[in-house]
């Protein structure tokens, strides 16, 4: 159901869950009012009519961009879909209400070629995900209402790289593949609230908690050499590739929400939000090879058992402001902006990841095309500040060092249904 998208929050973080959501910048948490409320704050779902049901699509097109001393490049330009699904029952007088939503939290994705300067630490990136999340609310008075839910996130992980055959034994050998896939899934849970002390004036908070995901999968080095076959053969491999099993822990970040929405006049609404992920989660991603290889002769390990890859990202927040404006009984007009500093420091920044200050903004619109039914659409900018790298990731077979920068289109509908 979902493919990758490196747009979205800073990292790998998917804020694309709506498109009303998007066409105010996703500052949404306190004003949203469909079926999107079990995604951006299920406290609101007693909001949102008796039945209520939302389906939509993000389509995302980014392009990377890297200048070094050498020679500069970009990723392959490839386009993303990033699909919701929310379905929701408010039980009216009773002041419980149970929703019902699909969507992706997190995705990435980054192809640069297999011939570029920094071949032998990323070519192939992908990081796809999907969630179900189950919430139930229940509203405790006219100004309070508060919810908790369950969900299941499953992720699948495609990790590869040149391997540096000619660096390791002579400079006449060609290179090979180091291709790593895995997949898993974990469970977490999220709470929520919604507060209304005025008749102007509503709070939201949404919290998400960590996930970690329990990867497990397969290593393949491609193309060994003639020099090393007879390691291979030793080993009981007829061909030129060497398997092994892998498994990783990935731990994803918690998150938290809080947003202001002030009715500003009968037609205006506008909020503001701020929204913190908790980065540090990704400290290290540990591989784990069941099948190690190495050269008797020297010692030097072609597939050790383990091998770490440091992140040290940090926790960030994000400011979002929206606004909607009721153009019409049938239209609302929607707009907004966020700025999302990067959790990347420079000293673990990775071409599979070129994360960078994040700015984006949005218009949309919400027609209503009968009593129940509304389209929403909208479309995003994204871009990056440039960012110089100067690091010893890759190192010693490569470097990373250099500038990038990023850009970023957004455009989706979503079509609901409420009564």
């Amino acid at each position: 159901m979902v493919f990758p998208a490196p747009a979205g929050a800073a990292g790998f973080r998917l804020v694309e869950q709506d498109n009303a959501g998007q066409g105010q910048a996703h500052a949404i948490t306190a004003s949203v009012n469909d079926a999107a409320a079990v995604y951006y704050n299920p406290a609101a779902m007693a909001e949102a009519g008796s039945y209520a049901a939302k389906a939509g699509f993000q389509f995302v097109d980014p392009k990377n961009q890297y200048s070094g001393p050498v020679r500069s490049f970009e990723t392959a330009n490839e386009t993303f879909a990033v699909p919701h699904l929310y379905v929701m029952k408010n039980f009216g007088e009773s002041g419980w209400a149970v929703g019902l939503g699909a969507f992706a939290n997190f995705g990435t994705g980054t192809n640069w070629s297999m011939y570029d300067t920094f071949n032998y630490e990323a070519t192939n990136t992908k990081l796809t995900s999907s969630t179900v999340n189950l919430n139930v609310a229940r509203r405790l008075s006219d100004t309070i209402s508060v919810a908790v839910g369950v969900d299941y996130l499953k992720a699948d992980v495609i990790y590869d790289s040149m391997y540096p055959f000619g660096s390791i034994l002579s400079a006449s050998i060609p290179d090979g593949y180091l291709n790593i896939k895995g997949d898993g899934g974990g469970f977490g849970f999220n709470v929520a609230a919604l507060i209304k002390p005025s008749a102007s004036i509503k709070i939201g908070v949404s919290y998400r908690s960590r996930v970690t995901v329990k990867l497990s999968g397969d290593a393949l080095i491609h193309n060994f050499p003639g020099a090393l076959r007879p390691l291979l053969a030793a080993k009981g491999v007829a061909g030129d590739d060497w398997a092994s099993g892998v498994e990783a822990d990935l731990n994803l970040p918690d998150m938290l929400q809080v947003g202001v929405a002030y009715q500003a006049s009968e037609r205006l609404l506008v909020e503001f939000d701020a929204d913190y992920t908790g980065w540090s989660s990704l400290d290290t991603l540990d591989f784990k090879f069941s099948k190690p290889l190495v050269i008797p002769a020297s010692g030097a390990a072609l597939l050790p058992a383990t091998r770490v890859k440091t992140f040290d990202w940090k926790n960030v927040v994000a400011l979002r402001l929206g606004a909607a404006y009721q153009y019409s009984e049938a239209l609302t007009l929607r707009c907004g902006a966020y700025h999302d500093p990067s959790p990347v420091p420079e000293e673990t920044f990775t071409p599979r990841l070129p994360d960078g200050d994040r700015r984006l903004a949005s218009l949309g619109f919400t027609y209503r095309a009968a009593d129940n039914f509304t389209i929403d659409a909208a479309y995003s900018y994204l871009w990056t500040d440039t960012r110089s790298v100067d690091n010893a990731v890759g190192a010693p077979y490569v470097t990373v060092d250099g500038d990038y920068k990023s850009t970023t289109n957004i455009f989706g509908a979503s079509v609901g249904y409420r009564f």
